[in-house]
């Protein structure tokens, strides 16, 4: 169960420490960064494939030479399900579920469309 363990603690708490104080858009590199510090604190959890695999579409995506917009807002919505299903879980408890819907929060605004 994510936030079982502290590496997965840390990495909730240092992705919603950079989006909270990042006043300018999160760059495709930060991105990338973020997604490879995520894919190392969940490795080897099996409970977490579905998660990992959604996480390594969106690194891929958004290494793209011209990045498809519209697939990576999917996903990052899907990512914000996820994110806010696990908070809502009824095996979840501890302080890391309000992360949870906070990074739900954060991947829907920044998963929105722009118009």
């Amino acid at each position: 169960m994510l936030g079982t363990n502290q590496w997965e603690a840390s990495m909730l708490d240092n992705t919603l420490a950079i989006f909270r104080t990042n006043s300018q858009p999160i760059s495709p590199d930060q991105g990338i960064t973020l997604i490879d510090g995520w894919l190392q604190a969940l490795q080897g959890d099996p409970n977490m494939e579905q998660l990992t695999g959604q996480l390594t579409e969106l690194r891929t995506a958004l290494q793209d030479t011209s990045p498809n917009t519209k697939y990576i807002r999917q996903l990052m919505a899907s990512l914000a399900d996820k994110a806010q299903a696990i908070a809502e879980d009824e095996n979840s408890e501890g302080t890391w579920t309000g992360g949870l819907e906070s990074l739900s929060k954060i991947l829907r605004h920044y998963g929105a469309p722009t118009s």
